[in-house]
């Protein structure tokens, strides 16, 4: 309640206390502005002599200058035109005099009308006079009619010609210097007067400085004095003291600014308590919230440092992980873990679901699957602060991977038997080992081969994605030559294309450096590319198979001139049991999954491009010897043969 009472008293009084600092204010303003309102005049008129210097200079001297030079070089070219004359070219020379004598004249005419000069009417008198004798003496030889003989022009020249062009060029030279000599002489005289100038510049700006130094000084002493004691004790209200007060003895402007202060630092100590108290509980709410999730998460800033764990993190990796920062790497021994967090710190988006890592730990006496997913954490300004790292917890989702695995597996192998029992029950119908079959039932013969043929290769498909995953049966690689790979493929799939009336070729090198590659594994991956493309391709089309072995990889192209895939389609052309809307049926969608899983087991990758209408382009790109993932090739079940 003082404070509130002691602010509105300072408001009261506060139109009679401005006129204080305000009149200082003023008074030291006015005469500054004296002062270079002097300063400025001073200039001014000093600048405004030696303009009048300057112009006299240009006005009196500097046309002159440029009539004698002009009048020199014109009259040099007239003497280049008898020259021309005495050299045989009489046309040239003509035309030469006929164009500078008028350009002479004038020039003459310029210097006749700005003498300025003592002894320079008398020099542009004798360009008057001479002149006319020097034209008329030099037509004389240019316009003889008859010419002058050669040896008599040139006698003529020398002997009369040449001394008037002398004389005259030397008159003209005579006015150049005495302008010339003008010109310097008032070019000393503007430079003393600059000097001049500067030094009368120089000496009132010295003095206006020493006056607007001792104002100035005036003035802060009687000002900014008790401001610094204000500021020191501000100081201290910025770095969080909010119990100061400010004391200032004063009834004017600094006075009401204390009193202001000190009612601004009551609201900052008041608005302090209840900030910290909506900051402790909005914390207290994101930790309880962090704390109930079941999978852990763990937060660190932007140096990698553990600043964070939930109860779940702390289940897992121990209740006593001390709170200041640490490395992620000390509290946190999977070396995974902390591998995704440094890379978390060097992307801009989290961790997609398909790129995710996973990693297996007992927790509670149960091994336990989490996958790793971090995301990075920006401020305001998009600045990095920190990632968020979450172990979900996907045990129960791998069990039922893996029972759909083994159940799938089971499945396969329970229904092969029968399947093949009955393959061959119909190829014994088929033979007539129960009787000569009439036309009919020839054809529901074939039909049920069809769909048996068909129902067989799923069931080898499905074992063989069972036996993948579980890795059952390993990758054998040895050194083979990718060519013959290539030729059993073609050798394989030349009567699916004969049968289709499609053209099959091939681009295959003939050397080819050895690769270390599972041979039948490969032919099934090409075999499988090949009836594909042979499939979707009409009759009369044609399917490539190209083998192009580069510096660090091998790649096996299969390109044909099909229906195309929609581009809708690309990207899950190569998931299990994903067949395109349209295409001919010919199995259950696991050849392209089987052929991605057997190309990454030998550290490779499987790619297509395809317009619909034109045709589909797979590469399969193999790493050579050199370039091999030995680490990633064993950990997906690949046995590595030398």
């Amino acid at each position: 309640m003082g404070s509130w009472s002691h602010f509105w008293k300072s408001k009261c009084h506060y139109g009679a206390m401005m006129r204080n600092i305000k009149v200082q204010l003023l008074i030291s303003h006015l005469v500054l502005v004296a002062l270079l309102s002097v300063l400025l005049a001073a200039a001014v008129t000093e600048f405004s002599h030696l303009g009048q210097s300057i112009n006299r200079i240009v006005r009196d001297n500097y046309d002159s200058v440029i009539a004698a030079e002009s009048m020199k070089e014109t009259l040099e070219r007239q003497d280049s035109a008898a020259t021309f004359y005495l050299a045989g070219q009489k046309d040239t020379a003509r035309a030469q005099y006929a164009a500078n004598w008028p350009l002479f004249q004038h020039w003459a005419d310029v210097e006749s009308h700005n003498i300025t000069e003592v002894g320079e009417q008398q020099m542009s008198d004798d360009i008057e006079t001479q002149f006319p004798q020097y034209r008329h003496d030099i037509e004389r030889l240019l316009y003889a009619n008859p010419p002058m003989p050669a040896a008599q022009a040139r006698v003529y020249y020398f002997s009369d010609l040449e001394p008037r062009f002398l004389t005259l060029k030397q008159r003209a030279q005579d006015v150049l210097d005495v302008n010339q000599a003008a010109i310097l002489h008032a070019n000393r005289r503007a430079r003393d007067e600059a000097k001049r100038s500067a030094l009368t510049g120089t000496v009132l700006t010295v003095l206006a400085f020493l006056v607007s130094w001792g104002l100035a000084a005036g003035m802060v002493r009687a000002v900014l004095g008790p401001l610094r004691r204000l500021a020191r004790q501000a100081e201290a209200i910025g770095r969080g003291d909010f119990d100061q007060r400010i004391e200032v003895d004063r009834t004017d402007e600094v006075g009401s600014l204390a009193d202001a202060f000190n009612y601004m630092t009551e609201r900052l100590q008041a608005a302090r308590i209840v900030q910290a108290e909506r900051l402790e509980r909005a914390e207290r709410m994101s930790d309880t919230a962090l704390d109930s999730l079941t999978d852990p998460v763990i937060v660190v800033d932007q140096e990698a440092r553990v600043v964070y764990m939930n109860k779940a993190a702390q289940n897992v990796y121990g209740r006593n992980v001390p709170l200041t920062p640490r490395s992620v790497s000390d509290v946190i021994p999977d070396p995974r873990i902390a591998a995704e967090v440094e890379a978390a710190l060097k992307r801009e988006s989290p961790t997609l679901e398909e790129d995710a890592d996973y990693v297996t730990m007992d927790v509670a006496d149960r091994s336990r699957v989490y996958r790793i997913r971090s995301a990075p954490m920006h401020d305001a300004k998009h600045a990095l602060i920190g990632v968020v790292t979450v172990l979900e917890d996907v045990t129960h989702l791998r069990e039922l991977d893996r029972l759909k695995t083994e159940f799938i597996g089971v499945a396969s192998h329970e229904l092969r038997t029968p399947v093949t029992s009955l393959v061959l029950s119909v190829d014994l119908l088929a033979e007539g080992a129960a009787g000569e079959l009439n036309p009919t039932q020839t054809r529901i013969v074939e039909a049920q081969r069809e769909d048996l043929s068909r129902l067989n290769r799923l069931m080898s498909d499905l074992l063989d994605m069972s036996r993948m995953q579980d890795q059952e049966e390993p990758i054998e690689m040895v050194l083979t030559d990718p060519n013959v790979v290539a030729k059993t493929a073609m050798e394989g799939a030349k009567s699916s294309a004969e049968a289709k009336g499609v053209h099959i070729g091939s681009v295959i090198p003939e050397f080819a450096r050895k690769v270390l590659l599972d041979r039948p594994r490969m032919v099934r991956v090409l075999t499988n590319l090949l009836d594909n493309a042979i499939r979707h391709t009409a009759e009369g089309g044609e399917v490539t198979l190209t083998v192009d072995q580069e510096a660090d990889r091998l790649n096996y192209i299969v390109q044909d001139t099909g229906s195309g895939i929609p581009a809708d389609y690309l990207d899950r052309l190569f998931e299990p049991f994903v067949q395109v809307p349209g295409a001919n049926r010919g199995g259950a969608g696991l050849g392209l999954s089987i052929a991605q899983k057997i190309v990454n087991a030998h550290g490779g990758d499987i790619s297509v491009t395809s317009t619909v209408g034109q045709g589909s382009r797979f590469t399969v790109a193999l790493p050579t010897v050199g370039r091999i993932d030995l680490q990633r090739s064993s950990s997906n079940g690949t046995h590595i043969t030398h």
